[in-house]
């Protein structure tokens, strides 16, 4: 599920950061802004409070649902203590204002924001205008749209959480980088720009170590740029890597990447 799709609001592009009411950054340790001034999200349990009501934004999360989200043993106290949680929350988003930005509904709660409040919805914008821009052959916009979505990233998303809603939402924001390196990359390989390609591609394979797709475009990326010799290790390692830790091949794509490197053939 794309990560605009847990929103029922849109943006027409996004307000400078001095103008916002609020700023939530979920793309490396939670963060809150609230009329401009940092505020602090004290607790794992608010923190995941938190996350829970963003990546469910403008709907609403059920109370059971947010206990679901904050212990994986509930105590007897859950509920008391969501509802403390919720007010203190409510107390930090009273200066947005005069918006009302937590709202109760029955059976749960909704938390009013707009997409350009968020980082993770501007991330997004920004790779949905770089694929556009790429598909209609316009690398240098692909190129800053993919740079910018990627800007936005911190460190490792949804940090400080419990670790079952991290198990629940942490695999779509690392879907969310992943499009942006191979779309970055992209970009770059179509403006000539190797190296700076393989140095992304590089970093992106650590992170991601049985992406077939981020394996293959770094192949194509060094023979691309004259590095043929370190293209065919790059194969090789791959299959290596492969066999030692899942016992099998990649796909039949990085054979015939080879073979295409081996008898020269030019590569789109």
């Amino acid at each position: 599920m794309p990560l605009t799709s847990l929103s029922s609001s849109s943006a027409n592009g996004f307000p400078d950061p001095d103008g916002r009411d609020l700023w939530f950054a979920m793309l490396g340790p939670l963060e809150m802004e609230v009329a401009g001034e940092r505020v602090p999200v004290p607790g794992i349990r608010a923190r995941s409070l938190l996350v829970s009501l963003l990546v469910q934004r403008n709907q609403v999360v059920r109370l059971d649902r947010l206990i679901e989200s904050i212990w994986e043993a509930p105590p007897a106290t859950a509920v008391a203590q969501v509802r403390n949680l919720v007010a203190e929350l409510r107390k930090s988003l009273q200066t947005a204002r005069g918006r009302e930005v937590l709202e109760t509904s029955p059976g749960g709660y909704r938390l009013v924001v707009a997409d350009a409040e968020v980082d993770a919805t501007q991330a997004e914008h920004c790779l949905l205008e770089g694929a556009a821009a790429a598909a209609e052959g316009d690398h240098h916009l692909a190129l800053d749209r993919f740079s910018g979505s990627l800007a936005l990233w911190r460190g490792e998303p949804l940090g400080d959480i419990t670790p079952a809603l991290a198990r629940a939402w942490r695999p779509r924001f690392t879907e969310l980088r992943r499009r942006a390196v191979l779309g970055l990359s992209r970009a770059r390989l179509s403006l000539g720009m190797y190296e700076e390609a393989v140095t992304e591609l590089l970093d992106a394979v650590v992170e991601l170590p049985f992406d077939e797709e981020l394996r293959l475009l770094l192949v194509s990326a060094l023979h691309r740029g004259g590095r043929t010799t370190a293209a065919l290790e790059a194969c090789r390692e791959t299959r290596r890597y492969f066999l030692e830790h899942l016992g099998t091949d990649p796909g039949p794509a990085l054979r015939d990447l080879e073979v295409q490197i081996l008898r020269g053939d030019a590569l789109p």
